[in-house]
């Protein structure tokens, strides 16, 4: 690049960040825009993987024919978080911009801005150095909606992915640089927060300049700030944020618009950096290059890095985590050997959580009698909290009582769901030899931290774990060592832990006793006050059991193709927990678009009335990409409600084609899984075509709704009774449930 290509001109430099983002359509979009500006592009990324560009050139002129600069990079890649690194090379790369002639150099992040419209407000006015733009004018409100004004104090009042810089700016920029070179770094954001203090320093006022999740003030944005938006994902601006939104795409053809417009400039994801032998750069990497000097380059010299790195590392990965630091005190002392063997187990076992019990209240440790008797056994699980392992644990309780069979309750308090109304009474002591684990697998770890005297106690631990995939992954593949065996309350679930072990898997059926209700009519439920006859279908789910699971816009899509808005049939979408997860009701929202026929009702609902609202609907609908059991599949049959399922999993353990519609589907990829689950994992996609014409046959065969109801209430009286299902688990334990418990 040389001074008179450069000379006066304004230079739009967009920042490219490490992963699969690419600047050209940004750069078509400014040059479309701003044609005598000149465009070019830094890469902040691996700088073995640059891309080869396509009539953008890259601004690393220096840095590719300098060793010494290339080598400090590299140094500050490694050590910096990845924003802070990328503005310091956007600083570097602005002073030779400005060596070569430039007047003004506009900087602006790829993958997180887009431009529409004219740029011209972010020049500097004479007199001024740099132009930064507001996310948000004004005070913002403390109404709850995301993001708030404790968000913008952390991130800062300005955007970190625009702003201008004029020639006159060399002071500036170089106390941006040493600022986020000091220690105690706060972020960028936190900096520009104090360089608006200087007068020369401006704010851009035009609305239309930085439009984004914080304010959305005009209806032609010129410029979007968009570094939380994921074009897969529309209809959300941060689809990872779980509470309800402060501006919404759903509802706003405007503004869903101009999204669809921005998508291609922002498309691609940042990714984490790796150093050469798959060394990810993560806190514990960053703080032992930080601020060290004698640091060999960690891609330029791969192999030198990694011996420098392999002493450092574990002592700077224990000063990153709490948990660390209580459970191992001295890693260079007294606890160096349990350290060291930790250390050496990490890579496999420390998808867990938590190491030790949270520092809140003490661990009560449980009573263990010298000897323990033969003739029952412990259930330990979340017998006291409101979650679904929770209320198998008190079915479970419940049929060994109902059969007699001796046991000792063990609640385990290590979850976040709140304490149910009236929990049941727990002995809290190891009182038999064989322990019946109702506790997530990948958990388990944690009950053998706050309970090792369990274990030492138990001469025959059996885990008894649900899991909504065929494929079990590492976590809970780790604690597989802890047990004996593997109980499942599904055939799916026991066949996808035999695939993960050679222990003994057994399934041990949970009791599926007739739900109470509470004998609300249909017309007190608001969705389905009005309906005077009409059809009503219902699709259930809670947004906290991974929504893409649980399928909603599956549902949603079929009835849209069954019925025409004025045809009469109703589909009520039933959800809870909406608040904590507004993305992904927004998914729904937005699949719904203008249905009149689709009615959305978020509440929470007692248990009663939540089985009087499935007896109130003519058929519940559920099609599901994988469940464990499908408890509310049998809740519906035992309602008299037909009930269209998904055609794989828990649910054909007591579904088949005579008592239910079962919907053929295919395995696919995991996609949607909120992390809970690993992309290479598979579950069923239900062919949707099938789905709406089964609603079809359901709207137009009142015979068919009636024999389905008829048969799917048959089907779950033929399941065991409590103590049936009880006298079934003493089996397996090897109980005697021919006397009474004592």
């Amino acid at each position: 690049m040389v001074a008179p290509v450069l000379a006066g001109r304004t230079v739009a430099c967009l920042v490219v960040p490490n992963g699969t983002h690419r600047p050209e359509p940004l750069a078509a979009a400014v040059r479309a825009h701003h044609p005598d500006w000149e465009v070019v592009s830094v890469w902040c990324g691996d700088p073995h993987l640059r891309p080869v560009l396509d009539g953008t050139p890259w601004a690393d002129v220096t840095i590719d024919a300098d060793d010494e600069r290339r080598h400090g990079w590299e140094r500050t890649l490694a050590g910096r978080e990845a924003h802070e690194a990328e503005w310091l090379r956007a600083l570097d790369v602005c002073d030779e911009l400005f060596e070569a002639g430039s007047a003004t150099v506009v900087l602006l992040w790829v993958g997180a801005v887009a431009v529409l419209g004219d740029l011209t407000a972010l020049l500097p006015a004479p007199g001024s150095t740099a132009v930064l733009v507001p996310r948000a004018t004004g005070l913002p409100l403390d109404d709850g909606l995301a993001p708030d004004a404790a968000e913008l104090v952390e991130v800062g009042r300005c955007s970190t992915s625009i702003a201008t810089f004029s020639s006159s700016s060399a002071p500036l920029r170089a106390w941006l640089a040493t600022a986020l070179r000091s220690e105690g770094r706060p972020g960028v954001g936190r900096w520009w927060d104090l360089a608006v203090a200087d007068p020369s320093v401006h704010i851009c006022a035009d609305p239309r300049i930085g439009v984004s999740r914080f304010r959305w003030g005009t209806d032609r944005p010129a410029l979007l700030e968009l570094d939380a938006f994921d074009p897969a994902r529309p209809w959300s601006l941060d689809a990872d944020r779980l509470t309800r939104a402060r501006i919404d795409v759903v509802g706003a053809p405007d503004r869903a618009h101009a999204l669809a417009l921005a998508a291609p400039q922002v498309a691609g994801q940042r990714r984490p950096l790796r150093i050469p032998g798959a060394i990810t750069v993560d806190a514990a990497v960053r703080a032992a290059v930080d601020g060290t000097r004698d640091v060999p380059p960690p891609w330029s010299a791969a192999a030198a890095f990694r011996h420098w790195l392999e002493p450092r590392y574990w002592l700077s990965l224990h000063g990153q985590r709490p948990d660390l630091a209580r459970a191992f005190p001295y890693p260079r002392g007294d606890h160096a050997e349990w350290y060291t063997r930790w250390c050496e187990t990490a890579f496999t076992t420390d998808a867990v959580p938590f190491l030790v019990a949270p520092g809140v209240d003490p661990v009560t440790h449980l009573a263990v009698p010298d000897v323990r008797r033969a003739d029952g056994v412990n259930v330990v699980g979340y017998l006291t909290r409101e979650s679904s392992l929770g209320d198998v644990g008190r079915r479970l309780l419940g049929a060994l009582d109902a059969a007699h069979a001796q046991r000792s309750a063990i609640a385990f308090h290590r979850t976040g769901s709140p304490e149910i109304a009236n929990p049941p009474a727990c002995e809290q002591e190891v009182r038999y030899a064989t322990t019946l684990a109702l506790v997530n697998a990948d958990q388990l770890h944690g009950l053998l931290g706050d309970h090792p005297e369990l274990f030492r106690a138990t001469e025959r631990m059996i885990g008894y774990w649900f899991w909504e995939l065929d494929t079990i992954p590492a976590a809970m593949r780790a604690s597989i060592d802890l047990v004996d065996e593997i109980w499942a309350g599904s055939t799916f679930v026991a066949d996808a832990f035999r695939t993960a072990t050679d222990k003994p898997v057994r399934v041990a059926p949970i009791p599926l006793p007739p739900p109470v209700t509470s004998g609300r009519a249909r017309a007190s439920f608001p969705p389905l006050a009005d309906l005077d006859g009409r059809f009503a279908f219902a699709v259930v789910f809670d947004h906290f059991s991974v929504t893409e699971r649980k399928n909603p816009v599956g549902v949603i899509e079929a009835f849209k193709r069954a019925f025409a808005p004025d045809e009469g049939p109703v589909l009520v979408v039933k959800s809870m927990n909406a608040e904590q997860r507004w993305p992904y009701h927004q998914q729904v929202l937005a699949a719904i678009g203008d249905r009149p026929d689709i009615r959305v009702w978020d509440v929470h609902l007692e248990r009663d009335d939540h089985m009087a609202f499935i007896a109130a609907v003519d058929a519940l609908v559920a099609l599901h990409r994988s469940e464990g059991l499908g408890l509310h599949l049998a809740e519906a049959m035992w309602l008299d409600t037909p009930v269209i399922a998904t055609r794989y999993s828990g649910n054909l353990d007591f579904m088949d084609d005579s008592c239910s519609i079962l919907i053929d589907a295919e395995l696919v990829p995991v996609t949607g899984g909120q992390g809970v689950y690993p992309p290479t994992a598979h579950w069923a996609d239900p062919d949707l075509d099938q789905a709406a014409a089964a609603m079809r046959r359901l709207v137009d065969d009142p015979a068919l709704v009636r024999r389905l109801a008829v048969a799917g209430k048959q089907r779950m009286q033929e399941q065991p009774t409590q103590a049936e299902a009880g006298r079934s688990i003493a089996g397996l334990l090897g109980l005697d449930t021919s006397g009474m418990r004592s």
